[in-house]
């Protein structure tokens, strides 16, 4: 029963960790390049540090956003409690400001407890559908983050005091989220992009999570 009850406090703080989108639309095709800082609540408080490149490939009329995430534990802040995301954002249709964009992006990240050090890795898809100037946008988004594999290690802690012969291993997915919300962003002179996004966690029977009712960010992107 206790390698039960440590095994699923385990899969809800993977859970927590893995709760991350991208946060900034680079919406501008004639500069290439983008870092951004975000920082929010997903369910735990985070900071973040990204870097965003458009690209134009002959194959495609569209400019694609390809992006690399590094996020944090505001509080624990290390390596060991962190995750590193990697993904693209490219339209699917457009017609005059309205866009239907799409971001699918794959995921690595770890946790690390008195109890267990966890890693996980999961693949996840938005949608965003709204309205994109040069200088703001407006969208509402829905998410789907599925946890394919995860691998969870105890501590000697955990052995000592309670149980000795508790077995590492990998395990074999941890379920899905899904997200809906609403996303705003504004550029100023040209080269600082402020971005918000508020959304809403469910689970993948669409019951509401128990680790926040909400989740809400704040990005801030510069251009060159």
């Amino acid at each position: 029963m206790k390698k039960m009850i440590i095994l699923m406090i385990s899969l809800l703080i993977i859970g927590s960790m893995q709760l991350t989108a991208q946060s900034v639309i680079f919406n501008d095709n004639t500069i290439r390049n983008s870092i951004y800082m975000r920082t929010g609540i997903e369910p735990a408080s985070m900071i973040a540090f990204g870097y965003q490149r458009n690209l134009n490939p002959k194959f495609i009329k569209s400019t694609i956003t390809t992006f690399a995430e590094w996020n944090f534990s505001a509080f624990r802040f290390s390596p060991k409690n962190s995750e590193i995301k990697v993904g693209g954002v490219a339209p699917l249709m457009q017609k005059n400001s309205f866009k239907i964009v799409n971001n699918l992006n794959l995921s690595a990240g770890s946790v690390s407890t008195t109890h267990f050090e966890s890693k996980k890795f999961a693949v996840a898809d938005e949608v965003a559908l709204g309205f994109y100037k040069p200088k703001w946008f407006f969208a509402l988004t829905a998410e789907y983050e599925k946890i394919y594999l995860n691998h969870i290690e105890h501590t000697d802690f955990y052995r000592e005091n309670y149980y000795e012969d508790a077995v590492d291993g990998w395990y074999k997915g941890a379920g899905g989220m899904f997200q809906f919300g609403l996303e705003t962003g504004r550029t100023f002179f040209e080269k600082y992009d402020v971005h918000v996004e508020l959304k809403v966690p469910f689970t993948e029977r669409f019951n509401s999570y128990g680790g926040s009712p909400a989740h809400l960010n704040l990005a801030i992107g510069y251009r060159f």
